[in-house]
């Protein structure tokens, strides 16, 4: 592109291209034709013949800023540069003639440093008005275009070094301000780039539409996310830059957690683009966290079956799997990625192994991290089920039949191996209340029970046989005198993913006081199973058997179904209910012998329960209300009302230290050893556990 000399450089250098004395030369007839071709415009030859003359003559001044004045007037400015340069080498006295031509042509020819640093000096060593701004112009010319070849080679420090300069030579516009922003959010430095484009849009509000998107990015990539959604709102709402702009949504609304926005946008996006994979990625991540775990897999299976090897779609995969509650599919998918030096995947992993049961194959994955929230993962819950635990507290409960039951109890456990554990317990109940159907006055028994449990882990995380915990505990109790034998065994059975049996059997006691006084004993086996088809629904079904030490023999069923309507927190709702019968209830030729013995009880309630994590807290809440139906030894039969509330909560007051306190109340008729409308039930504990 050809450009004007400023009208004082160009005077000058015409009038020193005609010096008063001129050398011997200055008439040669090739240098008649030379000037002759430039009046008439024609460059190229002319300048063959101006270099043939500066290699006959390469020390005549006139003659290279001559020759240099044409290399400009053909936009040969780099040939222009080098010849001025040439003359100030040769002549450095005529360095006041020479240094504005050099200086522009230096800056055409893309010499930004050099030109700068001439402009530079120029500057400091004229005083006129005219030289001053001309060369403060040059100057601002030659740091922008400086600092753009910086941001081309990605030298993004020495680009906003360069900004930094010209700033103080020249106040910037609203342009130059974004153009800042621009290379600040090259460089990551994304905080400051919004701010700076915030800045640019105060200078030229007329430009929110040009400028709204990258502020929107940078806001979003500099941790406001919900700035962020504000801004991708808007752009989205005047239909600024779509649909790139639903990207933008999509990702702040997932940096929020507000997972279904963030779905809904890739929807957009895709229906757009609908082979744009980076956004069916999101998508499936949307899904997974807004517990659409199928809807994820589904869209991570089509991705692995366009390219079976997208190590992202892989891992999505695999997450989506984990988050469906298929743990152990999930621990192979894991392991087809292979191992990773990547803290994100191990923490999947990691995750999908302790959700599995196996906390001491995830905790090795998790030594180098230091994201907070896998800190959190790995300190204060996988960690503890590897560890040494003791556990302090105190329960409670009274009654309708004023029974108060106070009970101390302590115990502690040791891993002997990952597989492995060993604990022992004591528990030291103090018992207060009346006989039933006496006029006694009020009773008091103390009890002490200790017992020692050992416990297995049996199978493997990826073997096809599923995985057991079972469990054997045995014991001494003493009653005012009176001792059993404490035994119970125990297995928990995790066939494959979505089930879980659980089956036990053992002695027990009832603790009233005429029960203990008559020394009523039972022994009970049990079976039940759960299954998780998603992770909104669930079902759970057992069977029971009771056989106490008067030949009566109970059979019991109970259910469970509920449907979790928010995940975070966790709001369920179900139905539940239980059902038995006795062999030999109590009536009017048996005598009660202090527990709960009707012909037969039905009890159904409809529940809501809420439960969240949010370190350090986790709390726990349920309420239940439903009818009950009974009919006694007699054939007497007697419904109404009942209900149940009770929750948790837990606070962790460090890695190895958590306080625990629960309370609840119910009205269950099951509790009552005379039966009969009005009873009531109130129970609470507090519990100091450890873990070393």
């Amino acid at each position: 592109m050809t450009r004007a000399l400023p009208a004082l450089t160009l005077a000058l250098t015409l009038l020193l291209s005609l010096p008063a004395a001129k050398p011997a030369f200055a008439a040669h007839p090739q240098r008649e034709e030379a000037r002759r071709l430039v009046d008439a415009r024609e460059y190229a030859p002319a300048i063959e013949l101006y270099r043939g003359l500066v290699s006959q003559f390469p020390g005549d001044t006139d003659l290279l800023i001559e020759a240099a004045r044409v290399e400009g007037f053909a936009d040969r400015n780099e040939a222009a540069a080098d010849l001025y340069e040439r003359a100030l080498h040769v002549a450095p006295a005529r360095q006041a003639d020479i240094l504005p031509s050099l200086a522009w042509q230096s800056l055409w020819a893309g010499r930004f440093e050099r030109a700068a640093a001439l402009f530079q000096q120029r500057m400091n060593g004229w005083s006129d008005a005219a030289s001053v701004s001309d060369s403060r112009r040059g100057l601002i010319e030659s740091l922008i275009g400086l600092a753009r070849s910086r941001t081309a080679t990605q030298d993004y420090a020495g680009a906003l070094d360069i900004y930094a300069q010209l700033a103080q030579v020249d106040r910037a516009d609203a342009a130059r301000t974004a153009e800042v922003a621009r290379v600040l959010g090259y460089a990551d430095r994304n905080a400051e780039s919004a701010l700076t484009w915030r800045q640019a849009l105060q200078l030229a509000p007329e430009r929110r539409t040009d400028w709204l998107l990258p502020l929107a990015w940078q806001t979003l990539w500099s941790g406001d996310a919900a700035g962020a959604r504000t801004l991708f709102s808007e752009a989205h709402a005047e239909g600024i830059g779509l649909p790139e702009t639903w990207r933008g949504l999509a990702q702040a609304c997932a940096a929020l957690d507000r997972h279904p926005c963030a779905a809904e946008a890739w929807r957009k996006l895709l229906a757009a683009r609908p082979d744009d994979r980076t956004a069916q990625r999101g998508l499936a991540r949307a899904l997974v966290w807004s517990d659409d775990p199928a809807g994820a897999r589904a869209i991570y299976a089509a991705l692995l079956q366009a390219d079976p090897d997208d190590a992202d779609a892989q891992l999505g995969l695999a997450q989506a799997e984990n988050f469906s509650g298929r743990h152990r599919v999930a621990v192979g998918e894991f392991d087809r990625l292979g191992t990773s030096a990547d803290p994100g995947l191990n923490v999947a992993k990691a995750r999908a192994l302790y959700w599995a049961g196996y906390a001491d194959d995830a905790l090795p994955l998790l030594v180098d991290v230091t994201d907070e929230g896998a800190l959190w993962l790995r300190d204060f819950r996988i960690r503890r089920d590897t560890q040494h635990y003791a556990s302090a507290g105190i329960d409670w409960s009274d009654d309708a039949d004023r029974l108060r039951i106070v009970t101390p109890f302590a115990l502690a456990g040791w891993r002997r191996s990952p597989t492995e554990l060993f604990e022992v317990g004591v528990r030291l109940p103090q018992i207060s209340g009346y006989e039933t159907g006496t006029r006694s006055p009020r009773r008091r028994i103390s009890g002490r029970e200790i017992s020692a449990t050992w416990g297995l882990r049996m199978g493997e995380v990826r073997g096809s046989r599923g995985t057991l915990w079972p469990s054997f505990t045995l014991g001494r109790r003493d009653y005012d005198g009176w001792q059993s034998t404490v035994w119970r065994a125990r297995l928990r059975y995790v066939p494959a993913d979505l089930w879980r049996i659980d089956a036990e059997t053992g002695s027990g006691i009832i603790d009233t006081i005429s029960a203990l006084r008559n020394e009523v004993n039972f022994r009970d086996v049990s079976i039940g199973a759960t299954y998780t088809p998603t992770p909104r629904w669930s079902f759970a079904g057992s069977v029971a058997r009771l056989e106490f030490d008067d030949d009566n023999q109970r059979n019991r069923i109970a259910w469970r179904g509920d449907y979790a309507l928010w995940t975070r927190p966790q709001i369920r709702l179900g139905i539940e209910g239980n059902r038995f019968e006795n062999s030999r209830p109590w009536d009017v030729n048996r005598a009660n012998r202090g527990y709960y013995n009707p012909d037969r009880y039905l009890e159904y309630r409809a529940f809501m329960s809420i439960y969240d994590d949010v370190r350090p807290w986790s709390y726990y809440a349920k309420a239940a209300f439903g009818r009950y139906d009974e009919t006694d030894g007699d054939g007497n039969g007697a419904s109404g009302r009942n209900y149940l509330l009770e929750g948790w909560v837990a606070y962790d007051l460090g890695p190895g230290w958590q306080l625990r306190a629960a309370a609840g109340m119910s009205d269950s008729e099951a509790g009552s050893p005379g039966g009969g409308s009005g009873y009531w039930r109130r129970f609470g504990s507090i519990t100091l556990n450890a873990w070393f």
